[in-house]
């Protein structure tokens, strides 16, 4: 059996990191996020896979041939961004027989596919993956029939819903589904509209899962992708640790090679610290805490449920809930606001559209590059775009675009005593 992957997409509400070749190279507990999605496939018995990539050439030079990671990796060049249905369809000539179907991000593919093989009977066609919601409006909805799936709508309307099961985003399909989807025009929805063609004349079910499933729409879902893959992870550490006498370390964490984590630091996981990195004298890590590696986090500096891309420094201050990119620097006393006052969830203005993120905690999310003075602050759910300067005694009001400055203006006054 072979796996498909999808992963030629531009990403373009994952702001402030479209600048990655794919969003699916961000590491996450010091790996691309594809690798743990490929370790996953092959965790689950399945070594034959296509990978459908745009001309980039990231994810090709970071897999090559699949060899080291134990696997065998074919590449399909999907030259335009024009839906998941035409990179499908341009793998058909290396699809053998059955085969799964699956987005770039989904690390858990392990946990589902047994099931999902065991469910197919010879009569079934194709077996999705399904789980019940009550927020339906972004998501493909499957019209069922008992186990029976008998139509799909795309992002229904509000008390129009088929039903409450949502698609994962992970299909068995047998090779028949292709010659369905050769006759579907060549558009963005070209998949769903070949499913829903497929369904009314081919046997179809579904696997209905009760397991939480992390997504990669959004900046602010790698903050439950790094919760789920930190509660798969064991304890461990690397060699070369410097650890202080007077340092406390409680719980699950991961510390990779040559980690300093000074005096009076406080680390409860789950947590992961990143080769290289250094935490500084009484600071504070917890919550599902990730530092990737080269980074330094300074004295006095709690960091809360966040990713800290690799290569950055921050100094003093409280990050929580947050995803700050590799490479940036950020000056002391800086401070996140995580949560609303009147305590609902957090809007993320995204292609100007704000976007309910559905979480009630949510700081900020920081393009690499990205340089920020002392006594900056955010409020809750600020995108701060790459190579941007954040002037110091800053309160972060509004998005800030890629490449910009934003600062306060102070007026200074001096008055003389006099005589």
């Amino acid at each position: 059996m072979q796996a498909v992957i999808l992963s030629a997409g531009e990403s373009t509400r994952f702001n402030p990191f479209r600048y990655f070749d794919h969003k699916s190279l961000i590491k996450i507990l010091g790996k691309e996020i594809l690798i743990h999605t490929i370790e996953s496939i092959k965790k689950s018995g399945i070594t034959d896979i296509i990978i459908v990539v745009s001309k980039k050439e990231g994810i090709k030079n970071l897999l090559g041939d699949g060899r080291k990671f134990g696997v065998k990796i074919k590449y399909i060049l999907q030259e335009e961004p024009t839906g998941a249905g035409n990179g499908l369809l341009l793998a058909s000539n290396l699809i053998k027989g059955d085969f799964f179907l699956l987005n770039a991000s989904h690390i858990d593919f392990d946990e589902f596919k047994n099931q999902m093989v065991k469910k197919k009977s010879v009569k079934d066609k194709a077996i999705f993956l399904a789980k019940k919601q009550k927020e339906l409006s972004k998501f493909g909805v499957l019209k069922t029939d008992k186990d029976r799936v008998v139509g799909l709508i795309e992002k229904p309307q509000e008390g129009k819903e088929p039903s409450d099961l949502r698609l994962i985003g992970i299909y068995l399909f047998s090779k028949d589904f292709l010659k369905t989807l050769s006759k579907i025009p060549d558009e963005h929805y070209r998949l769903e509209s070949a499913i829903s063609s497929f369904v009314k004349k081919e046997q179809v079910r579904f696997v209905e899962t009760k397991i939480d499933v992390p997504s990669l729409k959004y900046a602010w879902d790698i903050l439950e992708m790094k919760n789920y893959l930190l509660s798969k992870a064991k304890s461990s550490r690397g060699k070369n640790i410097s650890l202080s006498k007077s340092a406390e370390v409680i719980g699950k964490v991961i510390i990779e090679d040559n980690a300093v984590i000074m005096e009076g630091a406080r680390i409860k996981g789950p947590c992961f610290i990143g080769a290289n990195t250094m935490i500084g004298n009484n600071a504070i890590l917890r919550g599902n805490a990730d530092i990737e590696e080269n980074c330094i986090i300074g004295a006095n500096m709690e960091v809360k449920n966040s990713l800290i891309m690799q290569g950055t420094k921050v100094h003093s201050g409280f990050i929580g809930d947050s995803v700050i990119g590799e490479n940036c620097h950020i000056g002391a006393f800086f401070s996140t606001a995580n949560v609303r006052l009147d305590r609902k969830t957090v809007k993320v203005n995204i292609k100007e559209k704000d976007i309910d993120s559905g979480l009630k905690f949510l700081g900020t999310l920081i393009g690499g590059n990205a340089k920020i003075g002392i006594k900056a602050s955010t409020m809750p759910g600020i995108i701060i775009g790459t190579n941007s300067i954040i002037g110091p005694s800053t309160v972060v009001l509004n998005n800030v675009s890629e490449n910009s400055k934003y600062y306060t203006k102070f007026k200074e006054i001096v008055v003389r005593n006099e005589a």
